[in-house]
């Protein structure tokens, strides 16, 4: 990673931060096209509507948000993701 103006320029596009949670197109067919364009859980077929991204793994726990770090799925992975790490989550909160 080098830095031209204070501004960090990644070495290779899967190494470049993304923003927040805002995904850039780039970014999306990156990911989409790693896949192709397939579910990372299931490997279903993904559509344009009904695509989900989430992080492999959680900025929380480590995780960065850079592309090769996000994953495209369809809802109902989505929704068993968020659920493994929330149980993940509470188990480590009571530590």
């Amino acid at each position: 990673m080098s830095t031209e103006r204070g501004v960090r320029i990644a070495a290779h596009p899967a190494e470049a931060i993304v923003p927040g949670a805002y995904l850039t197109d780039e970014v999306v067919r990156t990911v989409l096209e790693r896949q192709c364009c397939r579910c990372a859980g299931c490997n279903v077929p993904l559509t344009a509507g009904s695509t989900h991204f989430d992080l492999r793994e959680p900025v929380i726990c480590g995780g960065s948000r850079t592309s090769k770090n996000f994953l495209a799925l369809c809802p109902f992975c989505h929704q068993n993701q968020m659920r493994r790490i929330r149980r993940w989550l509470a188990g480590h909160r009571h530590k």
